[in-house]
């Protein structure tokens, strides 16, 4: 999927360290590896691997690839 957006509920630090990590609009990104529970899930985003917990990557707007 694309990400589209970063929602507007996530700001501050929080938002600044997701942008850091490469996820900024327009960035491709891939389900890399799923825990047992999907909680957290590693995704692939500008060649890094990044684990997120499900109310971080909740906060990140995708479309369809």
């Amino acid at each position: 999927a694309f990400i589209k957006n970063i929602s507007e509920d996530c700001h501050g630090v929080e938002r600044q360290r997701l942008m850091d990590l490469g996820f900024v609009p327009g960035s491709l990104v891939e389900v890399e590896v799923s825990s047992p529970f999907h909680d957290p899930t590693a995704y692939r985003v500008k060649g890094g691997l990044i684990a997120l917990r499900k109310t971080q990557a909740s906060k990140i707007n995708i479309s369809p690839a």
